[in-house]
C-alpha cells in the first residue's frame, strides 16, 4: 500500500502546516525557509507595505518542516508550542 503523498501533497489526514510565524516581528523576510523547501510549497509575499513575508501553501506542503529548521527566528519554536510534534518530529 502506498504511503507517501502523491505528486508531492500531503495527505488529507497530514497535520498541520508549519506555522512560520504569528507575527512580524517574528520573521524578517529572508527567504531562508522558501529556498529550503524541496517542493516550492512557500512563496514570498508582499504585505500592505511592500515587504515580503512567507506563506505556506498548505495543499502542496508536505510537511518536512525543513522551512522551521533553516529559520534563525523559529528555532526556538518547540518551546513556544508552534511545532507540531515537538522535537522528535523536527528531528527526523
Amino acid at each position: 500500500m502506498r504511503t507517501e503523498p502523491l505528486n508531492n501533497q500531503a495527505p488529507a489526514s497530514a497535520p498541520p502546516a508549519p506555522l512560520l510565524y504569528q507575527d512580524k516581528e517574528s520573521c524578517c523576510g529572508c527567504s531562508a525557509c522558501f529556498a529550503a523547501c524541496p517542493v516550492q510549497a512557500i512563496q514570498m509575499l508582499p504585505d500592505e507595505e511592500g515587504f515580503l513575508y512567507p506563506v505556506v501553501k498548505e495543499a502542496q506542503c508536505i510537511r518536512c518542516f525543513r522551512c522551521i529548521r533553516v529559520c534563525a527566528f523559529q528555532t526556538d519554536q518547540r518551546t513556544a508550542g508552534l511545532f507540531p510534534g515537538g522535537k522528535e518530529t523536527m528531528d527526523r
